[in-house]
Parts: structure tokens; C-alpha cells; sequence
């Protein structure tokens, strides 16, 4: 299988230093992928629609189904409400975590979350569960499986659905996050009547799962340490917490929360504590929300939860007032989805840092990778204007990359695979490849072909280099060639609006140069 489908170089000033990155793309088709791990197998795991988890080798991009779960369901008609049109249950396999110890074998569990009717045909009730396949290593297949957590709660929005699987003080845990479930009344205040039924309402309260941070024995069971004896969560209070995150160097657990209209975070998750949604949208007291300064000021510990207090994000993006006008692409909110932490040193500029990959496109946001630089300590280290924190990347590939899910990286940190699934200018789910080039030696020729207008519909004109004659060779996004041109003039015309819409790569050859440029068709 051809694994070069088009590449793009791509340059980021970062401090004065030019860092180079080669785009390219698996050829593994995937549907709707949502979570990638690059294993300690050397293999990258993803989970995919219909209940699905995928094997992948990284270097080939060839995939293997390891396991499709037989009740998957996508939810049914029959659960969603004359109040809300626009929304529809949730659905759709969500989160993935492999055991700390997964190279051994009597430790080698996946572990995948999907929806599930746990009701009828007739009476459809969409829930969640948690599934353990036990891998066999030598067989390089699942040779079983359990369902550790089953009737995780439902909504019309905000469903977390990340997984996490992590060591902390020897002792293996499997992370779980849990959305409020609720569709904002700001933006849809008709949805819930009274809105007193609004699942948001209930993010804090312990006895509902939803607005959770859950922690598991890797077993399904629940740790006897945790907040409340025989209670899953151990953080309440988070919106839509799609991003879990460890720091193996300090031992600190982040979460990432999509933000309503502002405010967007980053937390610490300290075990038992209260992250203040919906009271409180960000820092506590910028009074983005109204009431959340008063709300901070006069909160009541919960009775149960040993030194219960709210806890502010180390990070807030969006920290403006909340507008009461506009749409989601007027918002400042970035929709962060999963990030990573980096502590390799295959990009010196990245070592302990958070990145976080986002899924919106707005008027002044865009799908692209942020890196967070952390401190000693954890924190978010500070933003100067010689050395801006956090620090953007890919957003000039963000027709190319659409909407990114998730991140990981190969074990050298030089290769970063991130999961699309949507919002690219062709819409299809993909895995896109960025490898670092390091400044003293890179393994690629200048770019010399200009190709304008790039994305195009129809005419373009490709200004080639001087060296003649020369060869013009086109390829599509698979890496097959369409056309072939001989030629001897500075400029060549060529009507493009017969090709179909995609990703497309020119290759330009002399006798003694070779270029290569890539094209969009819209």
C-alpha cells in the first residue's frame, strides 16, 4: 500500500527559529475516527463509527478491524424531542485507552467506549458502555472481552467520551470523561421545558454521572479511594470535557472543556474537587458570566467530599464577556477537542508542553494545533511577545487537516499523527502525518513551483523554474499519476475544472532539479 499520497512543506517561525514540518497522509481509509494512540506495540490504535477499533501500522498505513462490536447502535428517532429538531441523541464510539501495562501480555486490554440500546426497538434507550478486548500478542488478535461499564447516561449534546488509561503511584486507573449532556439554554432555550430538566443543571451534583471526571479500576470496579465510597466520579462540575491529558513527569491529570460561547479550559483535576460549571465559565472572578463572581465567593463545600472547594482552570481562551448575540462562528471559542503531553525531545521546542488540537473554523478561529508551554511546576508558562504562549500551528493545512479530533506522536516525537473527521475541503476522515525536519540537514528540495490561484475551479497557470525543458507530472491524493507534461516555457496554463474536487501534487523534473508543489481543486 502506497503510503506518500502529497506532500507539503510547511514553515512555522517559532522564537526567531524556522521549523519545518513535511505534511503527508496514511492512505488508510477510516470513518469517523475519534481517538489515536500510538501503542507500545508500534502500532496506532483508533477507534472508529459503528463500534469499531483499528490496528494500523504507521509506516504503511495498512489497517486491521481487531474488533466491531455487534450492538452498536447510533441511536434512534424515537428518543429525540419535538423541542429540540435540530439535536439528536447521542452516538457514535467515542473514547480509547490501552492498559498501562499493555506490552505484557496478561496486561495487554483495549479499552473502547460506544452507544448501546439498552432498552427495546421499540423503546430505544441510547446509552453508553465501556469495553475490555483482551489482546492476544502473538496471534495479533482479540481473543475475548467484557463489558466492564455499561448505562453511562445520554443527551442531545456534550458527550466527553474520552478515555484514559494511566499508572499513578503504581497503582492502574482508567480516566473517564462524561459531558453535562444539556444543550445550553442560551442557545437553545426552548429545548427544555421547564428548563429545570436541563441535564446541565445536574453536572455537579454526585449522584449523576454526566458533567463527571470518572475514575475505574481497570477491572470496571470502583477504586476504594475515590471521593465517595461506591461513587465512579472523581471531578464534577466540567461542560463538555473532551480532552484527558497526563503528565507522566509530575504525575498531574489536565482536562480540556469545549467552553459556552467563552471559555474554553485547561484544568487540574484534583481528586473530589469542583470545577464550578454551569456557574461559572472560566476564571472566577473576570464576571464573564453573570452571577459567577457571587457564585465563587459564597460557595458551599459539599458535605461528603473531604475539603471540597472550586477550582479555576490554569487556562482560560476565550475570556471575554459572554455575547448574547452572534453564532458559534462569531464566538471566540476554539472547540478544543484531545491533546498530549509532550515530553520528548524529538522537537526541542516542544519538550513539556501541552498540545491541543482544535475543530473550529470561525471568523477568527481556526481547525489548527496549539502548543502549550508548561513551567516546572505544570502551569501554563507565561506569554511574553518575544515568546508568545501558547503558540499556533498547521493553520495554513487547515482545508487540507479539517476538523482535528485527536493527537499523538511516534516514540523519536518527530512524527505527529493527527485524526480528522470532517471539516476538510473534501470532508473525508483521514490520518495526517507531520514530520519534523531538523534546520541543518533537510531531506527535501526546495520548493520551486508557484501554482496560482491555489485552491482553484478552473484555469490555473504554474510558474515553473528556469532550468529547461522539463517534465510536469501530476498526481492525484493516492499517489497515482494523471498527466504528464513536457515543456520549455516559463509559465504553463492548464484548465483544471474537468479534475474532481480534491488534493492533488505536482512534480517537477529537469535535468539536474527536481520540485515538487502541492494543489487543492475546490
Amino acid at each position: 500500500m502506497k503510503q506518500f499520497l502529497f506532500l507539503l512543506i510547511t514553515l512555522n517561525s517559532l522564537s526567531g527559529i524556522s521549523q519545518t514540518f513535511i505534511r503527508t497522509e496514511l492512505p488508510t481509509q477510516v470513518s469517523s475516527p475519534w481517538e489515536i494512540i500510538y501503542g507500545p506495540d508500534s502500532m496506532l490504535w483508533v477507534t472508529e463509527s459503528n463500534g469499531r477499533v483499528s490496528r494500523i501500522d504507521p509506516v504503511s498505513g495498512s489497517k486491521t478491524i481487531i474488533h466491531a462490536a455487534a450492538d452498536y447502535f447510533g441511536g434512534s428517532p424515537l428518543e429525540n424531542s419535538v423541542l429540540c429538531p435540530n439535536l439528536t441523541i447521542g452516538g457514535g464510539t467515542l473514547g480509547l485507552a490501552l492498559h498501562p501495562d499493555f506490552i505484557h501480555p496478561d496486561s495487554a486490554f483495549i479499552y473502547f467506549m460506544y452507544a448501546y440500546n439498552s432498552g427495546t426497538s421499540g423503546s430505544p434507550d441510547t446509552r453508553y458502555k465501556i469495553r475490555r478486548l483482551k489482546w492476544n500478542p502473538s496471534t495479533e488478535q482479540v481473543s475475548g472481552y467484557q463489558d466492564i461499564v455499561t448505562g453511562i447516561s445520554n443527551g442531545y449534546d456534550h458527550w466527553g467520551g474520552r478515555l484514559l488509561a494511566i499508572k499513578r503511584s503504581n497503582i492502574s486507573y482508567l480516566f473517564v470523561s462524561i459531558g453535562d449532556h444539556g444543550s445550553s439554554e442560551t442557545n437553545n432555550p426552548q429545548c427544555y421545558n421547564p428548563q429545570s430538566d436541563n441535564p446541565n443543571n445536574f453536572a455537579q451534583d454526585p449522584t449523576t454521572d454526566n458533567g463527571k471526571i470518572h475514575r475505574f479500576n481497570m477491572d470496571g470496579s470502583i477504586p476504594s479511594d475515590n471521593p465517595i465510597a461506591g461513587n465512579s466520579f472523581f471531578t464534577r462540575g466540567h461542560r463538555n470535557p473532551q480532552g484527558l491529558v497526563y503528565n507522566n513527569d509530575l504525575d498531574i491529570l489536565y482536562s480540556i472543556e469545549h467552553g459556552d460561547r467563552t471559555d474554553d479550559e485547561i484544568n487540574i483535576l484534583e481528586k473530589g474537587m469542583n470545577y464550578g460549571w454551569k456557574n461559572i465559565h472560566g476564571y472566577h472572578n473576570d464576571n464573564n458570566f453573570p452571577g459567577e463572581t457571587n457564585y465563587a465567593s459564597n460557595y458551599v463545600p459539599h458535605p461528603l467530599i473531604q475539603n471540597d472547594h472550586l477550582v479555576e482552570p490554569i487556562y482560560s481562551i476565550c475570556t471575554v464577556q459572554m455575547p448574547l448575540t452572534g453564532n458559534g462562528s462569531s464566538w471566540c471559542t476554539i472547540a478544543p477537542s484531545d491533546g498530549i503531553y509532550y515530553n520528548s525531545q524529538g522537537i526541542p521546542e516542544w519538550t513539556n508542553s501541552i498540545l491541543l488540537v482544535t475543530l473550529k473554523k470561525g471568523e477568527a478561529t481556526n481547525m489548527e494545533l496549539y502548543q502549550f508551554r508548561l513551567n516546572a511546576q505544570g502551569t501554563i508558562e507565561a506569554s511574553t511577545p518575544q515568546n508568545p504562549n501558547p503558540k499556533k500551528y498547521f493553520v495554513e493545512d487547515q482545508q487540507l487537516n479539517g476538523r482535528l479530533r485527536d493527537i499523538t506522536f511516534s516514540p523519536d516525537g518527530k512524527k505527529i499523527y493527527l485524526i480528522n473527521n470532517g471539516g476538510g475541503t473534501l470532508n473525508f476522515d483521514k490520518i495526517t502525518v507531520y514530520t519534523y525536519v531538523e534546520p541543518e540537514n533537510p531531506p527535501y528540495p526546495e520548493i520551486g513551483l508557484k501554482i496560482t490561484p491555489n485552491p482553484s475551479s478552473g484555469m490555473i497557470q504554474i510558474l515553473v523554474p528556469e532550468e529547461k525543458p522539463y517534465t510536469i507530472q501530476i498526481f492525484d491524493s493516492r499517489g497515482a499519476k494523471l498527466q504528464e507534461i513536457k515543456g520549455e516555457t516559463e509559465t504553463i496554463n492548464l484548465d483544471f475544472s474537468s479534475f474532481s474536487a480534491g488534493f492533488y501534487w505536482f512534480k517537477y523534473e529537469s535535468e539536474s532539479m527536481e520540485r515538487i508543489q502541492n494543489f487543492v481543486k475546490e
